[in-house]
């Protein structure tokens, strides 16, 4: 996109970033436990639920896809879009710096969009309101997620990321733990509607006291408070980009309904493939958007691929977890269960989260993801074969071990390869596609997948075609990481 103005802002190099204490990192990064303790919540426990209660058991997989996707593709552009927005600011508004006035705004319209979800009383309802969270906590988190880059020197990146990590995972924790706890989809309705109402209170509790932790700890970098004339100009390119994207994406939509209609094989393209072509169609046209461009930037082309792909084999896992433990493991308290599973993983995460980020500013990134990677593919294989919770729940403190470290070397892993030093928050949120993405393709993927064998009388068999998918998303993400030229091993 192409906008000028009169003024820009003061960007000092890299290099000149001075060295933080550690408590400096810790209370700027803790708004990352409020986002992650929101995030963990509702996407392990609180929407499977709600989804489960509202349409039973037979069709909740693709009702909680139906619910899923809307949003996940909301913040697919909504991420580098506040991104692009915070990189720009000027005027009144940046006397309160870059970042801070979207962390605020985003987070008390996150308010409104959690308690809209509360009240949802249909599937429909439910994912509009999702939605709409996506969108306003996106406001908030491509700002924060460009802080670190912007305060942080390289040398203590790795640090930062250990400390980020530690965070996630105790936002895991908690979330879990909170909305696991307290919400039972056994429940009469009244009293499961009580629940609901405590634990969406919760989640909106923790962000407004973190998010004010961070804002009072923070100190940007001096941004031209001066008001900006700014001349807001879509250029050529930007305008040609949303045409063909849109034009795109119409067409293949147009020629899978005749190559359906017209049944010129005896091959159907079902409406899950479908959507997800059209996703990644619509993927590449919001990265060309905010100028990705892989041949110019490969590492950071590389980063998104790992990120996407690992991303994708957790979320695989992470999303049809509750209804893995109902319908494979068959506990009596699939949200119970599910919270001790995830205690678990997150208590063996917090042993790795720092220990990787520290070890990857000595030894290298790569390293790491090779670890991570492999561990989190033994917890696949460990869910095909085995179905006894015993087993299950000791698989996750593997698990925890791969996820806390790749959660911990994630940051610093793209940090050390973002293209402009201009652009920190529209490149984070760009990173961040990959993460939304994954949270498309895998409902879109695993819902139906395991609704047709539900159908079919082999649910079991669902759950085995399901994980061994996961298995192959971590190991190609191993791979992948290998070709990252600008990060030692």
């Amino acid at each position: 996109m192409d906008i000028t103005t009169e003024s820009s802002p003061d960007v000092r190099s890299v290099s000149e970033l001075p060295e933080l204490h550690w408590f400096s990192i810790l209370s700027i990064s803790i708004f990352a436990l409020a986002l992650n303790f929101q995030w963990a919540a509702l996407g392990t426990i609180i929407l499977p639920s709600q989804v489960f209660k509202m349409v039973g058991d037979l069709n909740k997989g693709t009702a909680l896809a139906y619910v899923l996707i809307p949003g996940a593709f909301v913040s697919l552009f909504a991420n580098p879009l506040f991104g692009w927005l915070s990189d720009r600011t000027h005027g009144r508004l940046a006397r309160w710096g870059k970042r801070r006035p979207y962390i605020m705004v985003g987070t008390l319209a996150s308010v409104i969009g959690l308690a809209w979800m509360a009240t949802a009383p249909s599937v429909i309802s439910l994912a509009l309101a999702y939605a709409f969270t996506q969108f306003v906590s996106n406001a908030a988190q491509a700002p924060f997620h460009a802080l670190l880059p912007d305060i942080v020197p390289p040398k203590q990146r790795g640090l930062a990321s250990g400390v980020l990590g530690l965070l996630v995972i105790a936002g895991n924790i908690g979330g879990v733990l909170a909305a696991g706890r307290l919400l039972d989809s056994s429940a009469s309705f009244s009293l499961y509607r009580q629940e609901l109402w405590i634990v969406y209170g919760i989640l909106i509790g923790v962000l407004l006291v973190f998010m004010v932790v961070t804002l009072f700890s923070l100190r940007e970098p001096a941004v031209d408070a001066t008001p900006a004339v700014q001349r807001w100009k879509l250029s050529r390119s930007v305008v040609q980009t949303i045409v063909s994207t849109i034009a795109a994406c119409v067409l293949l939509w147009g020629l899978i309904t005749l190559w359906n209609a017209w049944h010129l094989t005896n091959i159907t393209i079902s409406s899950d493939v479908e959507q997800v072509l059209i996703e990644i169609l619509a993927t590449l046209g919001i990265l060309r958007l905010f100028d990705f461009r892989p041949r110019r930037d490969p590492d950071f082309a590389w980063v998104l691929v790992t990120r996407l792909v690992m991303m994708l084999g957790i979320y695989t896992i992470q999303n049809f977890l509750q209804y893995y433990m109902r319908d494979v493991v068959r506990v009596a308290h699939p949200e119970q269960e599910t919270t001790n599973f995830l205690i678990v993983v997150s208590l063996t995460s917090l042993v790795s989260a720092f220990a990787a980020g520290w070890l990857s500013d000595r030894f290298g990134r790569k390293r790491l993801v090779y670890i991570c990677g492999s561990f989190m593919a033994v917890v696949g294989v460990v869910f095909v074969l085995t179905h006894s919770l015993p087993i299950v729940i000791a698989a996750g403190a593997i698990f925890g071990l791969g996820y806390g470290a790749y959660q911990s070397v994630d940051w610093a892993l793209v940090a050390d390869v973002l293209p402009s030093s201009k652009n920190y928050a529209r490149d984070m949120g760009v990173w961040n596609v990959a993460l939304s993405l994954s949270q498309v393709m895998a409902p879109i993927l695993g819902g139906p997948l395991l609704d047709a064998f539900a159908h079919a009388g082999h649910p079991v068999l669902g759950y085995q075609v399901l994980f061994s998918m996961a298995i192959l998303y971590c190991v190609i993400g191993t791979v992948t990481v290998r070709f990252i030229r600008g990060i030692r091993a």
